[in-house]
């Protein structure tokens, strides 16, 4: 996904950018203190998980403000296989080449717009969803003898979606284990449990969130495809040795003899942004640091992702970056420079 137009309004000193086009390649030139850093923060707003705050709003709009301004807006141009992904989710809708995402002072979440495309907004029963799949489930609960169905516990099926394949399997098989302890004298009833256990439509991986076609298509782009906005204020802040110790007491709110802050970007936030590309989880870092092959492999896997995520942006030779986990539990970043004469350059 990448963004081609963007704009930014009412967000500390910028009352309104104007609508910026960029390409995959681009360049803010202008005065210091003119408001281009503060231009490409605002779109760390599209961020799914940014908070804005009061002082986010520029104190020279509140007339604006008392109406619902779109603070950030970002249009999105999706490659062919983000393309294919929601078709294969969304098969009744025409092919989405264009997403636009907005956050404003009056809403919370980044909100979405799709093209021209029509979306569905009344509920809709055939949409294959964890809400429509937790209604079939207490729908086929209620066919069953009463003296079964007051025993068993539905809880599983009345929350939010699970977060991951995981949870569901886990929640899954509880349930039907409770399922088949309470029923074991009634083969049927188990007989027509199992095949709607068994239906692949209801496995986790097809599954959508949302009653309606709108909502379960912007649930799905949240989730699968919602774009991350990683902001690096200096090239000298990609540290080469990072101080894991250092940095998990800033993500867990100590401050005390921690990162400072520097300028208006922390070094745990440049730290988050590489770790996000490199989708790496710190918590799984740490229960695999005792075993060298399993570290080397989770550390071998995100430095790759991280390298696949750079390149393309990057104009010049290829580069390779090495995230290593040292003694003292240190992380060092290796930059590789790989020229076109077959010299490797390391940073």
């Amino acid at each position: 996904m990448r963004l081609r137009k963007f704009r930014a309004r009412a967000y500390r000193c910028i009352h309104d950018s104007g609508e910026i086009t960029v390409g995959d390649l681009a360049a803010f030139v202008g005065r210091n203190e003119s408001g281009k850093t503060t231009i490409l923060q605002a779109l760390t707003l599209l961020n799914r998980d940014e908070q804005v705050s009061e002082l986010d709003l520029c104190d020279e709009m509140d007339e604006e403000l008392k109406n619902e301004i779109r603070l950030a807006e970002g249009e999105f141009e999706l490659n062919q296989h983000e393309i294919s992904i929601i078709k294969e989710k969304f098969p009744g809708l025409p092919n989405i080449k264009k997403i636009k995402l907005f956050r404003t002072n009056q809403k919370n979440e980044v909100q979405y717009e799709f093209e021209d495309i029509k979306l569905g907004e009344d509920k809709n029963k055939t949409l294959n969803s964890w809400e429509s799949f937790s209604k079939r489930i207490i729908g086929f609960l209620d066919t069953i003898p009463n003296h079964l169905r007051i025993q068993i516990d539905t809880e599983f099926f009345e929350g939010q979606i699970p977060k991951n394949q995981e949870i569901f399997d886990s929640g899954m098989a509880e349930f039907s284990n409770q399922f088949h302890v309470i029923s074991i004298q009634e083969s049927k009833v188990i007989e027509e449990w199992e095949k709607i256990y068994a239906s692949p439509e209801n496995q986790f991986s097809n599954l959508l969130s949302g009653e309606s076609e709108k909502t379960a298509l912007q649930n799905f782009i949240s989730s699968e495809l919602h774009p991350r906005f990683v902001y690096f204020s200096d090239y000298k802040k990609i540290y080469g040795n990072i101080n894991l110790n250092e940095y998990l007491r800033e993500e867990t709110g100590d401050k005390s003899n921690s990162i400072e802050f520097i300028e208006e970007f922390d070094k745990a936030e440049t730290v988050r942004n590489l770790f996000y590309l490199a989708e790496l989880d710190i918590k799984e870092l740490d229960e695999v640091k005792n075993s060298p092959s399993r570290c080397i492999k989770l550390l071998n896997a995100a430095s790759n992702r991280l390298t696949n995520k750079l390149n393309p942006a990057w104009k010049g030779d290829p580069i390779h970056v090495d995230l290593r986990y040292n003694p003292g539990n240190i992380m060092s970043v290796v930059i590789s420079d790989v020229h076109k004469d077959g010299t490797i350059t390391n940073t």
